[in-house]
């Protein structure tokens, strides 16, 4: 099937919206990982969210970056990342009755922008700028460690809970 001479402007309107609600989820990250970190007496955990929300602000600037290589400015994609922080807060909105929970659903939406970047690392041949592939790559490799890490963390919190294995 041929392509129309509009599909380079729908694809990169693709990207523009994947980026756009990562960004916005990403900020809904960002707030999420503030509260944690001021409410935990855990301090391991707490310094890992500090170097997470340190990381997270980084995220959101490249991610303001990319758009503003892309199309501009950010304004133009306000559409996508108000959608991606109404999924991510209606997340974690969700999951506010223990913290247990909480963490289990900042562990969905950190996986969603783990999902974005792999799927900006597979359609990478089709940017042509190194610096905004640069900047989504950094993203996903920092992104993948937090998802490990929060990933560990509920694993450790469920064999807490269950009793299986005692602290």
């Amino acid at each position: 099937m041929a392509q129309s001479a509009t599909a380079p402007a729908s694809g990169l309107q693709f990207i523009v919206e994947q980026v756009g609600e990562t960004y916005g989820i990403e900020q809904a990250i960002l707030r999420a990982e503030q509260q944690m970190a001021d409410r935990t007496h855990d301090a391991d955990f707490r310094a890992h969210l500090e170097r997470f929300i340190a990381e997270d602000h980084q995220h959101i600037e490249n991610l303001r970056q990319v758009l503003r290589m892309m199309i501009g400015t950010e304004a133009n994609a306000q559409g996508s990342i108000d959608r991606g922080q109404r999924f991510a807060d209606a997340i974690l909105g969700a999951s506010q009755d223990t913290i247990y929970h909480f963490v289990q659903g900042l562990l969905l939406i950190v996986f969603q922008t783990t999902v974005y970047g792999r799927i900006f690392m597979q359609i990478q041949q089709c940017v042509e700028n190194r610096e905004i592939i640069g900047l989504l790559e950094t993203n996903h490799h920092e992104d993948e460690a937090h998802y490990a890490y929060l990933e560990s963390q509920v694993i450790r919190a469920a064999e807490e809970l269950s009793g299986l294995i005692k602290r």
